[in-house]
Parts: C-alpha cells; structure tokens; sequence
C-alpha cells in the first residue's frame, strides 16, 4: 500500500471520490483501448493491402526499366535518366482523432512532355517512366498509412501501460487504503460505544450509592 493517509471521515470522503474517478477514468480509457485496437488491426489490413499493391507496381517498373536499359543507347539512357526531372509540389494535410496525428500526402506533378528525345529511347523505358511516375499516388498513401500504424502503435502502448497503472496499483491501493481507514474508523466507533456504555454504568453506580 503506497497511499498515505490520516483515517479520518474526511480523508475517507475524499479517497472514496478518488477511487470513483480512477474506475471511470479506467473505464473510459479501456473503451479507447478496445477502439484504438479494432482501428489499428484494420489499418494494419488495409496498409498490407496497399504495400503489396505498392510493391507490385514497384515490380512491373522495374521489369520495364530493365528491357528499356536492354535496348537503349547507353548515352541515350544516361541522358534521359539525367534529364528526366519532375517538378511537382506535395501538400501534407493533418487529420487528429483520439490523441493521433495521421499525415496525408498529396503529390502533384504538371502534364509536360519528357525532356529526353522519345526516339532516341525504347518504349519500355518511356513506360518505367509512366509507371513511376502513377504510382506516386499509392506510395505517398503508404506512407501516410505506415505513419499512422506506427503512431497508433506508440498510442496503443501508452493506453495500455494508463490502464494497467490504473487496474493493478492505483486502484487497488485505493480501494486497500479505504478498507484500512473505514476499519480503524469502526474500531474507533466501537471502542467509543464501549466508552460511553462504560461511563454509562458508572453513572449508575453513583445514582445508586447516593
């Protein structure tokens, strides 16, 4: 028991307060709890979807970049890599929902043609090109999305640590230093009774006598 307190009325008054807001505040943090653990399972489903997605088209760019280098000029190669630049501008948008700072990304890239010469490259590396370019859009999503998991992470283990502080010390302390105080205040109640009921027969004894 680490709470100390005088067994008085008062100070039993106000630990019985206490330990009513410590079950609501347990209660109320077991509820995010539950909440944050059905939001993070689904987002962790949904981020693995969107990763394999994201990994898939990463592949297919890959394969075409390989048959474009395979039949392309090296120089043509090395100058469309050197020259094909994209100057875009990324908005970041903030969403907050219990305790969590979730990120979105948005990329946009202007329509323009490519600065490198398209007949001095093959199609497929003009399509790795295309490819890399589309499939912006899901990777900022998965970046956005793997933030939040592991936020959300960091958040789960912070409620859970509030939950257990609550439910294995501070409100057992709580209810222990209760059970001790309204025990003493019983024994004071009972050694009282027997005081007066002492005095009482006492009085007695003297009416007698007199």
């Amino acid at each position: 028991m680490s709470i100390k307190a005088n067994p008085n009325r008062m100070m039993l008054v106000r630990l019985k307060r206490r330990l009513e807001l410590a079950r609501r505040g347990h209660k109320l943090l077991k509820n995010k709890q539950e909440k944050l653990m059905q939001n993070f399972f689904a987002l962790v489903d949904e981020t693995t979807d969107l990763r394999s997605r994201v990994e898939t088209a990463f592949l297919a760019i890959g394969a075409s970049y390989l048959e474009g280098r395979a039949s392309t000029d090296r120089q043509a190669l090395e100058d469309a890599l050197e020259l094909t630049t994209k100057a875009g501008s990324l908005d970041v948008d903030e969403r907050h929902e219990m305790n969590i700072t979730s990120l979105d990304f948005t990329f946009t890239v202007p329509e323009r043609d490519p600065a490198y010469r398209l007949s001095a490259t093959s199609a497929e590396l003009d399509a790795a090109f295309e490819k890399l370019l589309a499939s912006f859009p899901e990777l900022l999503t998965l970046v956005g999305r793997e933030n939040t998991v592991f936020r959300m992470a960091e958040e789960l283990e912070k409620t859970r640590r509030r939950v257990n502080a609550l439910e294995y010390v501070l409100i057992p302390d709580l209810e222990e230093v209760i059970r001790s105080i309204a025990d003493k205040l019983g024994e004071q109640e009972r050694a009282n009774q027997i005081r007066l009921m002492k005095i009482k027969d006492m009085v007695k004894e003297r009416g007698k006598k007199v």
